[in-house]
């Protein structure tokens, strides 16, 4: 099975405030999205999720936070899966112009 690869998402945010970077997942399947690492002067954590569709294996939006010290450009790279496994489900880069 071939991963997907998603178009990238380009955000803007602004220096020492939080970014909050949503992507949808199905959390009662496992497959969810991996926190990349942090780029240099930047903290990324991830937050609560936000149920989308209540129902069973409903889409969830997973959600992370990031705040970075400088002005600069941040490429980040998300990966759907679940944690036990290997199989690379989706690919989701995301450009932060922080200013």
């Amino acid at each position: 099975m071939s991963a997907i690869d998603h178009p990238p998402l380009q955000l803007q945010a602004s220096v020492g405030q939080a970014l909050t970077i949503a992507l949808p997942s199905t959390p009662g399947s496992g497959v969810l999205w991996q926190l990349p690492a942090a780029p240099t002067g930047c903290s990324l954590t991830e937050a609560d999720s936000q149920v989308s569709d209540a129902g069973i294996g409903g889409v969830s939006r997973q959600q992370f936070v990031l705040t970075c010290a400088a002005a600069g450009q941040h490429d980040l790279r998300f990966e759907l899966k679940r944690p036990w496994e290997s199989v690379l489900r989706a690919v989701q880069p995301v450009r932060v112009t922080v200013g």
